[in-house]
């Protein structure tokens, strides 16, 4: 599955680092900078509270897009700056320190990452902002924390990684850092030597709940399919559950999907394309924009997940397995119209389409054979071999 994340605002040395989670209830400062906010992870937890207890080395968390990299980063930079902290629990939510930063900053935690129309970090931003502070004695608590960002490949280029290197090998006691990424092998082998290495994996459907819950939803059916399409990742499920924009979109495509088998041609490539553009600029044969490429990802992968479900269906797999069951009716009665579909070579087709966009192919054009290919194989009409997928795209 997928989640497409708002990026932080990079913090200024003029004002003091943001917390922007906030207790449910509003004043638990205890329990929202606390590692054991941190639900069902006590294999990063364990890790973590060496980094309290001792180990000076720079933590690297590794780990997917919402995996909750950023969240158990700012607990352990809650630790560490709490003037009283646990051994198990970390920040103790009650200190000067923690009131700030659970009131939303602290001048002692400097997040680094790209500004907002910015892939990169900036060198000289690595150069102002670590290097260049790295001897200032903190403000109010006993250390100071960096928290930078190289989560993807641009993020933190070699330039900066080089900047950064010294620092992390020369700095004050007082000093500690925290980096975080999604691939570990793209820094440099120097960075991965010095730090120690806390993968993040994925969570229980249980761990996801529990992470809602304390969120404060209280929407049960919200929950259930946050749960089913975060795919074990928390910070996926924390921006589905509470998105109408995302169900909205989930509720028009698979209205699209289920009438696309007894519908016109000109339907399905007029009505898909409003689904992949959304009124957005693309036109054919210009390159898409960032935005109309998160929208086709969007789509794609709502497409991809009814016909993994239709899969399963027809391969008589109970509905409990199925990504969409609140759809599990409307798809079985998919199956009794249409009892020769071929999911399996539509979701092929999905895939291979996706790769295509990627590779700046002609929009219209990929779009076109993707609607046609679909509604063919879903209606279950014979098709000649290769007509819409590939020679390559292959059955995996």
């Amino acid at each position: 599955m997928w989640f497409l994340w708002s990026i932080l605002k990079k913090s200024e040395l003029s004002a003091p680092s943001a917390l922007p989670e906030q207790a449910a209830d509003g004043g638990s400062g205890r329990q929202i900078l606390s590692l054991r906010s941190i639900a069902g992870a006590e294999d990063l937890i364990d890790p973590l509270r060496q980094s309290i207890t001792g180990n000076p080395a720079p933590v690297l968390l590794v780990g997917e897009e919402g995996s909750g990299k950023h969240y158990a980063a700012r607990r352990l930079a809650a630790a560490l700056l709490c003037d009283e902290p646990d051994e198990r629990d970390g920040a103790c939510g009650q200190c000067a320190s923690c009131r700030l930063l659970a009131g939303g900053a602290h001048y002692d935690l400097i997040e680094i990452e790209p500004t907002a129309d910015k892939k990169t970090i900036a060198v000289a931003a690595v150069r102002e902002q670590v290097t260049g502070t790295l001897s200032l004695f903190p403000q109010l608590s006993r250390r100071r924390v960096y928290i930078i960002s190289a989560v993807k490949a641009a993020t933190l280029n070699e330039q900066g990684q080089n900047a950064l290197l010294k620092p992390l090998e020369e700095h004050p006691d007082f000093v500690r850092f925290i980096i975080l990424t999604e691939d570990a092998e793209r820094l440099l082998p120097t960075i991965r030597s010095r730090s120690r290495v806390i993968h993040m994996g994925r969570r229980s459907d249980e761990n996801i709940r529990e992470i809602l819950e304390q969120s404060g939803e209280m929407d049960r059916q919200a929950m259930d399919l946050a749960i089913r399409y975060a795919d074990g990742l928390p910070g996926q499920a924390l921006a589905i559950v509470g998105d109408m924009a995302f169900r909205e979109l989930r509720a028009r495509v698979f209205d699209y999907f289920v009438r696309l088998p007894r519908e016109s041609r000109t339907f399905a490539f007029t009505e898909g394309m409003k689904l992949l553009q959304d009124n957005s600029s693309a036109s054919s044969g210009t390159k898409l924009q960032k935005h109309e490429r998160m929208r086709i990802t969007e789509v794609l992968r709502l497409l991809e997940s009814f016909l993994r479900d239709l899969l399963l269906l027809k391969q008589s797999i109970p509905r409990g397995r199925l990504v969409n069951t609140d759809f599990a009716e409307q798809l079985e009665s998919m199956l009794a119209a249409y009892p020769l579909a071929d999911p399996l070579h539509a979701a092929l087709l999905v895939q291979q389409t996706s790769r295509a966009l990627s590779a700046n192919a002609i929009f219209e054009h990929t779009v076109a054979r993707l609607m046609g290919g679909l509604r063919h194989y879903l209606s279950g009409q014979p098709v000649s071999p290769h007509i819409y997928l590939h020679e390559n795209a292959g059955i995996r």
